[in-house]
């Protein structure tokens, strides 16, 4: 999917830059292909401005494999933030031009009150203001079946330096935490992704159709529009990327993490349909697991692995000190086999004096992950346009 400079100028800066960093590598678009296992029309596009890549990974590597230096990965990064929340937010509604309004007439001389005559109420011949009603509601919900993983602070290098790891150091799961302090509406906004999918290719959905009823998989960006119109709830595993950024001047600290499961149910008894036979890739993402399986779900930091550069990723770690402009990039994947689970991510945050949670969810819903596809997966044959049985 396109994005003109019109709707999104950080995406056509980052193409721009991806272009130099091509060009100065001096490699052509054939070799970076074979060397990030993609294609070059996919590069082509990247660079060229079509297409902002759904993950900031794919950024890395070709900026990697052209020999860009730390500084300028991390401007990479702010810059595929900045695009791609400009292309997850709805354009803005023309609106149309108010009419020129006609000069008011003259107001017509009250007459004078006859002699004698009681005067009329002040209010009835006053204008009346316009009244706002700020309404602030306060929802609070008795969770069963949660986990909590607490971090504790210690030393470490620049955040900054670090750009796409949430990660400073790490404290072991504990009893309950007792409830944050009351606080106002938290000094953080949050984007978050519920339909990325493992490698860019594989993930599972359950869908409660018939294999005909059920058209062939989507590419990764158009998932959440596929799943849907499907009413498809993910099967197995979710993957869930969220950028968090201060809305003020002042840094705030995400401190902990938090998984609560709000209902479990016994897994759907839906068809699975796998969106790929088979995939890997050349980058395996650090991130925090988390198995809703468990009576009380704790997310672990997990490393990652870079294939190309055969380099060891750090797992990530908190406290993170999030600001306007280092924002905190948070990747969980949780997983379900004997629960249909709907959960939700919490973060507990500090700052300017006060303390309170952020809650992650799909647009006020909890996210949904079951298990399922016991009696396998149905898989899409290019060939004669269908699915079959794994």
């Amino acid at each position: 999917m396109g994005e003109s400079s019109r709707d999104n100028r950080p995406a056509e800066e980052l193409a721009a830059r991806l272009r130099a960093l091509k060009e100065r590598s001096g490699l052509s678009f054939g070799a970076l292909a074979k060397r990030l296992h993609t294609s070059t029309s996919t590069l082509h596009r990247y660079c060229s401005g079509a297409v902002v890549p759904a993950e900031y990974a794919p950024v890395e590597r070709l900026a990697s494999a052209c020999g860009a230096r730390p500084d300028e990965l991390l401007a990479l990064h702010r810059l595929w933030l900045s695009a791609n929340d400009a292309r997850s937010r709805p354009p803005a509604e023309p609106q149309d031009p108010e009419p020129a309004l006609a000069p008011a007439p003259e107001p017509a001389p009250e007459p004078a009150p006859e002699p004698g005559a009681a005067a009329p109420p002040a209010s009835r011949f006053r204008r009346r203001r316009p009244w706002s009603l700020v309404l602030v509601l306060l929802l609070v919900a008795t969770l069963g079946g949660w986990g909590v993983w607490n971090a504790r602070p210690s030393g470490g290098g620049s955040a900054a330096a670090q750009a796409n790891q949430a990660a400073r150091d790490v404290g072991s799961p504990g009893d309950e935490p007792a409830p944050p302090e009351a606080a106002g509406p938290a000094p953080l906004e949050y984007s978050v992704r519920s339909h990325v999918w493992a490698e860019g290719c594989g993930h599972r959905y359950l869908v409660d159709r018939a294999p005909a009823a059920v058209p062939p998989p989507p590419v990764a960006q158009d998932a959440e529009e596929w799943a849907t119109q499907l009413g498809a709830v993910h099967g197995d595993s979710t993957i869930l990327e969220a950028t968090v950024t201060a809305t003020g001047e002042e840094p705030v600290v995400v401190e902990a993490i938090h998984v609560r499961v709000v209902e479990r149910r016994p897994p759907l008894a839906w068809s699975a349909f796998d969106m790929s036979p088979g995939c890997g890739g050349a980058l395996t993402p650090a991130a925090f697991e988390v198995d809703l399986d468990a009576e009380r779900p704790q997310p672990a930091p997990r490393g990652g692995y870079d294939a190309m550069s055969e380099r060891e990723l750090a797992a990530p770690h908190l406290p993170f000190a999030v600001t306007a402009r280092e924002p905190l990039a948070l990747r969980v994947e949780a997983r379900a086999a004997d629960c249909d689970c709907d959960w939700f991510v919490e973060l507990e945050w500090s700052g300017g004096g006060e303390r309170g949670t952020l809650r992650l969810d799909d647009g006020g819903a909890p996210f949904r992950t079951s298990g399922g596809g016991a009696e396998g997966a149905w898989q899409y044959q290019e060939e004669w346009g269908g699915w079959s049985r794994g």
